[in-house]
C-alpha cells in the first residue's frame, strides 16, 4: 500500500534486530561498552583473580569446580608416545626391516629418557611433570593463565636432561606494564610484525612484598624460553581470564544466601523463646534467670523437660521462623546448575548429584562434556604447555649427548609425537570394550589406534604380551588371553569340544 504526505512521514519501518539501534522498549535500558580483546580485561584482571581465588579457597562449589575441570583436563597427566621415523621409501624389504627396527630401538630409548627426566623437571623438586601439569592448568582456570620458564641447567647439575620448569602464576607478567613506542602490551614484548618475542617477568610474586625484602625486579625473558598457558576467549587476546569469572557473582551469593539459611536452622533449632512481663515498679525476677549482664539483659535456660514456672505478670512467647518451603532445594539445584555451565562444567560433575540422569542420558550428557575436554587438552594443554617442553627436550637431549640421532634422522623427525591424555573410564565395560573390537574388525578403526584411547602405547603392550608369552610357555601355562590360541566358541563348550591348549607352533 502506498503512503503520501504526513502518513508516510510517521510511518516506521521495523528494526533488522529487535535489541539493535534501541528496538523496544525492553532494550531501552541496555547500554554496552565497545571493549576490544584486551581494553576488556586490561583494568579488570587483576580484580578477578583475586576473587576468583577468594571464591576458590572459601567457596566449596568453587573450588569443586576448579577440581573437577583440573582432574578432567589432566587426570594422571597427558604422555608423549614418540613416533619418530623415518623414511622407508626406496628401501628394500630386509633394509626397512633393519630401519623399523632401529627407530623403534631410538623411540624406546627416548621413552626411557624422558620417563627418567620427569622426576627431575621441577626447578624446585616439588612436583614431577605431570604434577607440574596440573599445577599449571590449576592456575589458568583459577587465575586465568600460566607461565612455565624452561630452564637450561649445566651439565656438571647431574640431569637426566640439563633442562627444569620454572611454573609462575600470572601475576608475575605486569598486566598493566604498556608501551605503544616499545611494542609492550599487557607485559608482551612485540616485534615490529607482532610477534611475540619475549615476556616481562617479575623475579618474585607481587603476592608475597611481606615476605620479600626490597623491591621487586622485572626482567625480560625471550619467548623461546617461556609456555604462556591461557584461553583466548577472542582473537587478539594477550591474557587469558579466570575461568571462575561469569559464575562469581552467583558464586559470591549463593555462599551468602546458604549461609543465612543455616543460621536460620540453627536459630530454629535453639527453640528461641522471649518473657514478655508487666512492669509493677518492683524488681522481681522470674525463676532461674541469669544474673543481667551490662546492657541490662538476662536469659532464662532451658534444658529438655523443663516446666519453668512464671512469675505474675509474666508470659512466654517463642520465635516462629518462617520455614523456606519446597523450593529451597530446586532453587540451589538451578544456582548450582548456573555455575556448572558457566565454568564449562556438567551439573552433575559439580554436585555429585546423577539422581536426575539415567544410562542414556548421562552417556549424552558425558560425550558432550567429554568433547570439550579433549578441545581444552589439546589446543591448550599440548599446543601451547607440552609441545613447546617437548621440543626443547629434544634439543637439549641432543646437545648434552644424553640421545643421538640415527643416521638419516633429522630433528624434524624426532619431533613427532602423540600426546595422550588418561582415558576416560568404561560407562558400560563389556559394550565398549566389544564396541572398540567391532571396530577394529570391521576395519573402522586400528589396534594401534584404540590403544592409544586407552592411554597406552601400543608397542609397550605388545612388548609386555610377548613377555608374558614367553613366561607362560616356559612355565607350560596357557590363558585364554593368548591371542595365540584360538577363541572358544562357547564359554559353555564341553571338555571335549575345547579346543587344546598348549604353546602355539612357531610360523614358519
Amino acid at each position: 500500500m502506498d503512503l503520501s504526505g504526513e502518513e508516510a512521514s510517521t510511518a516506521r519501518e521495523a528494526q533488522p534486530y529487535d535489541v539493535a539501534n534501541g528496538g523496544g522498549r525492553r532494550s531501552r535500558s541496555w547500554r554496552v561498552g565497545s571493549y576490544g580483546p584486551n581494553t576488556a580485561i586490561v583494568y579488570a584482571l587483576d580484580e578477578l583473580r583475586r576473587k576468583s581465588r577468594d571464591q576458590a579457597r572459601k567457596n566449596p562449589y568453587a573450588g569443586a569446580a576448579v577440581d573437577r575441570l583440573v582432574t578432567n583436563i589432566v587426570g594422571t597427566g597427558i604422555v608423549p608416545r614418540s613416533v619418530a621415523a623415518r623414511s622407508y621409501e626406496g628401501l628394500t624389504k630386509p633394509q626397512a626391516k633393519k630401519r623399523k627396527a632401529e627407530d623403534a630401538a631410538f623411540r624406546a630409548q627416548l621413552q626411557r629418557l624422558f620417563l627418567g627426566w620427569t622426576d627431575e623437571a621441577d626447578s624446585v623438586g616439588a612436583h614431577d611433570f605431570y604434577g607440574l601439569t596440573a599445577l599449571a592448568v590449576r592456575g589458568m582456570v583459577e587465575g586465568g593463565e600460566s607461565f612455565i620458564r624452561m630452564r637450561t641447567r649445566r651439565p656438571e647439575d647431574g640431569l637426566t636432561v640439563p633442562l627444569q620448569l620454572q611454573l609462575l602464576e600470572g601475576d608475575h607478567c605486569p598486566h598493566l606494564k604498556t608501551d605503544v613506542a616499545a611494542r609492550i602490551r599487557q607485559g608482551i614484548q612485540y616485534d615490529a610484525i607482532g610477534k611475540r618475542i619475549g615476556y616481562w617477568l617479575y623475579r618474585e610474586h607481587p603476592g608475597d612484598g611481606l615476605i620479600v625484602s626490597g623491591a621487586i625486579e622485572q626482567a625480560l625473558v625471550p619467548a623461546t624460553d617461556v609456555c604462556h598457558l591461557y584461553r583466548a576467549m577472542r582473537p587478539g587476546q594477550d591474557r587469558g581470564e579466570p575461568w571462575l569469572a561469569r559464575a562469581l557473582r552467583t558464586l559470591y551469593d549463593l555462599d551468602g544466601y546458604l549461609d543465612a539459611e543455616l543460621i536460620r536452622k540453627k536459630n530454629a533449632a535453639r527453640l528461641v523463646g522471649f518473657v514478655k512481663r508487666v512492669i509493677t515498679g518492683e524488681r522481681d525476677e522470674p525463676l532461674d534467670v541469669d544474673p543481667a549482664d551490662a546492657d541490662g539483659v538476662a536469659t532464662l535456660e532451658f534444658e529438655p523437660g523443663t516446666i519453668q514456672v512464671l512469675a505474675d505478670g509474666e508470659e512466654i512467647e517463642f520465635s516462629d521462623p518462617k520455614d523456606v518451603g519446597p523450593n529451597f532445594e530446586a532453587f540451589v539445584r538451578e544456582a548450582k546448575r548456573g555455575v556448572a555451565a558457566a565454568c564449562g562444567l556438567l551439573y552433575e560433575v559439580l554436585s555429585g548429584d546423577y539422581s536426575q540422569l539415567n544410562d542414556r542420558t548421562l552417556r549424552a550428557a558425558l560425550n558432550d562434556f567429554r568433547r570439550a575436554v579433549e578441545q581444552w587438552q589439546h589446543h591448550l594443554v599440548v599446543f601451547q604447555f607440552c609441545r613447546p617442553i617437548w621440543i626443547r627436550f629434544i634439543d637439549l637431549a641432543l646437545l648434552s649427548g644424553a640421545l643421538r640421532l640415527p643416521a638419516g634422522m633429522t630433528r624434524q623427525d624426532a619431533y613427532a609425537v602423540n600426546w595422550i591424555p588418561q582415558a576416560w573410564p568404561y560407562i558400560h565395560p563389556v559394550q565398549d570394550v566389544q564396541g572398540k573390537t567391532m571396530e577394529i574388525q570391521a576395519g573402522l578403526s586400528t589396534r594401534t589406534r584404540k590403544v592409544a584411547e586407552g592411554g597406552y602405547d601400543a608397542e609397550a603392550v605388545d612388548a609386555e604380551q610377548a613377555g608374558d608369552n614367553e613366561r607362560a610357555d616356559a612355565l607350560g601355562l596357557s590363558y585364554t588371553s593368548d591371542g595365540r590360541q584360538k577363541a572358544r566358541p562357547d564359554a559353555a563348550a564341553s571338555p571335549d569340544d575345547t579346543p587344546a591348549t598348549g604353546p602355539a607352533e612357531p610360523a614358519d
